[in-house]
């Protein structure tokens, strides 16, 4: 489940820029800096979280493999 949910954060980190992407690219006025700077840091808050559930959820699923081993 934690593979999921982390794999659904990093689509989602990779719509935030692609809604960023376009909408600078659509628009004539130039945003502030602060949009772009909010933007990127949710982003890469977002990436952090998706990583740190991913390796998490890795290293679960490994030990659960040597148990049943044993």
């Amino acid at each position: 489940m934690k593979k999921f949910f982390a794999k659904w954060l990093m689509d989602i980190a990779k719509y935030i820029v692609t809604a960023l992407i376009l909408s600078s690219a659509l628009t004539d006025k130039i945003s502030g800096w602060l949009y772009y700077i909010a933007c990127f840091g949710l982003v890469a808050i977002i990436v952090l979280i998706g990583v740190l559930l991913y390796k998490k959820s890795e290293k679960e699923e490994k030990s659960e493999k040597k148990d049943d081993k044993v």
